[in-house]
């Protein structure tokens, strides 16, 4: 599950360089009570959630401190292990973490910002003859949104690793 802009950028700074309160609301209704991965600088974020669910964080790093529903693993093997007694679980990143399970996913969530933003962090680029939108649903620009969006669901066509 990921937003990104039409320059594939997810962010700046460990920060998100937009603000969408419906992108949020539909975040929270599809990842509710639902386990997820991510990367530490994600994990340390001031946009990440925080919920009850199961966060697995990846990491070179210690991590002190951290709440008794966070898993600390060392890479991605370890944390695909430790959810995969889960039938659904999401992948909330960074870039590099996108990047490391993106061949792995059958299912993508993602929101596309319409617009160009200067950022530091990136999607992967996406073979889309891989994938199938199953759903779209574009949002314009109100006095909440300040660019236009769409809320994408993709479905994987071809058997993945």
């Amino acid at each position: 599950m990921a937003a990104m802009s039409e320059n594939r950028v997810l962010g700046a700074n460990n920060k998100l360089v937009w603000t969408l309160p419906l992108d949020w609301e539909n975040f929270h209704k599809i990842t509710a009570g639902k386990p997820c991965m991510m990367g530490r600088t994600s994990y340390e974020s001031e946009d990440m959630i925080s919920s009850e669910k199961l966060k697995v964080v990846i990491t070179s790093r210690t991590i002190d401190n951290v709440p008794d529903n966070v898993r600390v693993v060392h890479n991605i093997e370890d944390a695909m292990e430790l959810l995969s007694g889960y039938e659904e679980y999401f992948i909330l990143g960074g870039g590099k973490i996108f990047e490391q399970t993106l061949s792995k996913a059958n299912y993508m969530y993602l929101t596309i910002v319409h617009h160009h933003f200067e950022g530091d962090t990136f999607f992967p680029e996406i073979n889309w003859e891989e994938w199938a939108l199953v759903k779209s649903v574009r949002h314009e620009p109100d006095e909440r949104h300040a660019y236009p969006f769409s809320l994408n669901e993709y479905q994987r066509l071809v058997n993945f690793n």
